[in-house]
């Protein structure tokens, strides 16, 4: 991703100083506290910048300290460079798109999504309509307005089984082996049942949308780079993400009660089975999802970096992109995210990825991407 003649980390190391932010929710909720808990986040950032012998320091930052905590690190005595973790819902009190307004404001090198990027992927229903109007192959979808008196009609639309997804949706919340629905009787009881709302979060507030299921293998790649600079966009191989044997295909997906083993609606596989395992894919698959890669990163104006999930039809071999997801979570553990099984079936090394995308970093701040 670099020449010789351009800047990077490794030429001047002692004038940089990597700031690595992450958010912090203040809350009594136990499953926000687990799934904001950067202990193992902590560990690993240090294990790779002792590696890289790269200065850096840990930061928090709420929804209330986004300003203050900027400035701060806009004063650095080194140059800063942002290593930005924060991609929270903000409605519900987790930093956000806030922290790339203020990085953009004070003009600071920074990683991951740019405002637009992260702002045109956080809902799914314009994601979809971009992949729509610039021809990237995706599930037919149909968003729903709330409270339909009938909703026939999607059946005229779309082919069963659909899978109801809320717009916004991290970690798989608000998606479980009930949201396969096959007809309008099942989809009509779904929406009215209690799976609209989890603790005091109404999910569909920012709306939801239904999708033809794509019964088949699915799998996820992850892309480093700018959308005005395709040429120079990195695509780390993709993966298979392949689902228990044993399960419906219905059943072949991530909900979130199995992904995070909370289990409060429903139940653990039988006989301590995992519900996925990951492997290589083939030559061929691997081709396609390389371009189907970058052609869906392009069309959402991607910057900085991103995981791309894919699913392929069963019966016709086609492969469509399910979503594009700015800001994704970085670690080398597949049990937290696929990209650590990127990384170990292809034999890479988790400190170079970070490595890529700070240099992608201080290349944006720096080049004339155009």
């Amino acid at each position: 991703m670099s020449s010789s003649t351009e800047i990077t980390i490794n030429s001047s190391r002692e004038h940089w100083l990597v700031w690595v932010l992450y958010p912090v929710v203040i809350t009594d909720d136990p499953d926000l506290q687990y799934y904001y808990d950067f202990e193992q986040s902590y560990q690993e950032y240090k294990s790779v910048f002792e590696n890289l012998n790269i200065d850096w320091i840990w930061q928090g930052v709420s929804m209330d300290t986004i300003c203050s905590t900027i400035e701060k690190i806009s004063q650095s005595e080194k140059s800063p460079i942002v290593f930005n973790l924060c991609d929270g819902d903000e409605r519900i009190g987790i930093p956000g798109i806030s922290v790339i307004h203020q990085l953009e404001s004070h003009q600071l090198i920074y990683t991951g999504a740019d405002s637009f990027f992260y702002d045109i992927t956080t809902s799914k229903i314009p994601m979809k309509s971009i992949f729509d109007e610039k021809n990237i192959p995706t599930s037919p979808w149909v968003q729903l307005a709330l409270n339909e008196p009938e909703l026939n009609y999607v059946f005229t639309k779309l082919k069963p089984p659909l899978i109801v997804k809320p717009a916004v949706s991290a970690g798989s919340l608000g998606i479980g082996i009930k949201s396969v629905v096959q007809t309008p009787k099942e989809l009509e009881d779904y929406l009215q049942s209690g799976n609209r709302h989890y603790k005091t979060w109404d999910l569909y507030e920012a709306g939801v949308f239904v999708e033809e299921f794509i019964d088949g293998p699915e799998y996820t790649s992850f892309i480093i780079g700018s959308h005005d600079r395709p040429d120079l966009c990195k695509v780390y191989p993709a993966v298979e993400r392949m689902f228990e044997a044993s399960l419906p295909s219905t059943e072949k997906l991530l909900s979130f009660d199995r992904l995070w083993e909370f289990y409060e609606d429903e139940s653990p596989l039988e006989q301590d089975r995992v519900l996925w395992n990951y492997d290589s894919v083939s030559e061929d698959i691997q081709k396609r999802i390389h371009q189907l890669s970058i052609d869906a990163y392009c069309a959402v104006k991607g910057e900085g970096y991103a995981r791309i999930d894919f699913r392929q039809d069963s019966k016709s071999g086609k492969i469509m992109v399910l979503e594009v997801n700015a800001q994704c979570g970085l670690s080398e553990d597949e049990n937290y995210t696929s990209i650590g099984a990127i990384l170990r079936l292809h034999q890479m090394e988790y400190k170079n990825l970070i490595l890529d995308i700070i240099q992608h970093a201080i290349q944006k701040r720096f080049s004339n991407f155009t």
